[in-house]
């Protein structure tokens, strides 16, 4: 009877990759934060404030979450494979959550305020990046 196949052995420079890539999301969240605390007067739901609660939770959800929920299946390589499903699976859960948190906030940001809703390019194409990261969660 034959072995089940082992996978392929990750590059040499694979780790270095991940690395890179987990220093630099995490400096561009760092700096979001750090520009909506200095220049733009930091962050809370309940004030003039609420507004930016979007760019930060689409930072972390839509580029720094769902870029590990990607790399999962690289750096796990050697994990059972129900583990590295599990891990994926809640990272673009959690990625999901936190994004639908910043659309929430911005929506209610501008009912508040007795703004329009999506009036710009931007806001129509931020509605279909998030409604086909839904699609592509439930397609899965």
């Amino acid at each position: 009877m034959d072995s089940p196949a082992r996978p392929a052995p990750a590059p040499a420079a694979l780790l270095y990759y991940v690395a890179f890539s987990q220093l630099l999301g995490l400096a561009v969240v760092a700096t979001t934060g750090t520009w909506l605390g200095v220049y733009r007067g930091g962050i809370a739901w309940e004030s003039a404030l609420q507004f930016n609660v979007h760019p930060l939770c689409m930072i972390i959800g839509l580029v720094f979450l769902q870029g590990d929920a990607l790399l999962v299946y690289r750096v796990f390589r050697n994990e059972a494979k129900r583990t590295t499903k599990v891990l994926h699976g809640l990272l673009h859960v959690f990625a999901f959550v936190i994004a639908l948190v910043g659309l929430v906030a911005v929506f209610d940001f501008h009912r508040k305020k007795g703004y329009a809703d999506l009036y710009s390019l931007h806001s129509w194409c931020g509605i279909l990046v998030f409604v086909l990261f839904f699609v592509q969660d439930q397609v899965q």
